[in-house]
């Protein structure tokens, strides 16, 4: 397993990162704590390291499982990474935050702390402050920006250094390539994306006829007229996938992992089969033609879609 360097900090990811949001059983339907477990163990059985999760991911719960699920292995082998929710940036409350993941987590530090969103009700100066008290604290060892635009990242970088950006970005949400991905290039700023596999859409399992239900049915690519299109896309990769013996998931992680302006996407974690699947996935070598052929046909898909806010609405810029 290559490890990789994020941003300018001394912290190394695996080439991909298991999120763990499905863990906390909220937004994506049940899920039974036992089969997190084996999916992590997995994960870390074959090299996979780093963990990506949230104090709101199931109200703490997806925290409680990685904790558990890590105790027993050496935790300067492991790099963990949570976030903390906008409601919670005032200085005592972030501090009181983080201590109730570390608790959770079974740990006493973070590798990376996240503002999980844009300040509401605090500017992104004050924010910073209170994250980076965290941080000569050594509570946490790196920082992180999650749902920034490019114009508050820019801003949070004034105040703080930045490590990391948590962007939505996949081949069917590409906005990040205009200036998000330069900037950070430009600034060696680690990029780890999430919604890889854009809610399941690129993993050729959805099809015209697909109920579409929970926190997808609010989504923009769910939406008819544009949740058809994004099959044909998903078809592409179901194509190329079947001239190598590969899901349409392995072939989308794959793409993610050998683009060169991402550091490391982020994976999902059901069960220790989905681990697999997703760990395969660094095993293969498209030939060049392939890689181009896919980076073709999203953009051309991304290009006619309007500017929209988030992921998981249907807000538009400027509306």
């Amino acid at each position: 397993m290559e490890y990789r360097k994020l941003g300018d900090s001394k912290i190394q990811v695996s080439p991909i990162i298991v999120g763990c949001w499905s863990m906390g059983g909220d937004y994506f339907g049940s899920v039974e704590d036992r089969d997190s477990m084996a999916c992590i163990e997995t994960y870390l059985e074959n090299g996979v390291q780093t963990f990506d999760t949230a104090e709101i991911y199931g109200k703490g719960r997806a925290e409680e499982v990685l904790g558990q699920a890590l105790k027993g292995h050496d935790r300067e082998s492991c790099t963990v990474i949570s976030k903390v929710w906008p409601t919670r940036y005032a200085a005592d409350d972030m501090e009181n935050a983080c201590d109730g993941t570390l608790k959770r987590l079974g740990t006493d530090y973070l590798d990376v702390y996240f503002l999980h969103y844009p300040p509401v009700g605090i500017s992104i100066a004050q924010a910073m402050e209170n994250i980076s008290r965290l941080k000569e604290k050594g509570k946490i060892k790196a920082i992180g920006v999650s749902n920034f635009s490019m114009e508050q990242l820019q801003e949070a970088a004034g105040y703080g250094k930045v490590d990391v950006i948590q962007p939505c970005y996949n081949l069917l949400w590409r906005y990040g390539d205009k200036d998000l991905l330069p900037w950070c290039s430009q600034n060696n700023t680690g990029v780890i994306p999430y919604s890889t596999l854009a809610q399941g859409l690129l993993t050729g399992k959805f099809q015209k006829d697909t109920p579409i239900t929970g926190g997808r049915a609010k989504a923009a690519l769910f939406q008819p007229g544009v949740y058809e299109r994004c099959l044909e896309v998903t078809e592409e990769l179901v194509s190329i996938g079947r001239r190598y013996g590969k899901s349409a998931t392995q072939i989308c992680i794959n793409w993610l992992v050998n683009y060169g302006k991402i550091t490391a996407p982020i994976v999902g974690g059901a069960d220790q089969a989905h681990a697999l699947e997703n760990i395969r996935a660094l095993e293969l070598k498209l030939e060049p033609a392939e890689y181009e052929r896919i980076d073709e046909v999203s953009r051309n898909f991304c290009s006619t879609l309007p500017e929209y806010q988030l992921f998981f609405d249907t807000k538009v810029k400027g509306e």
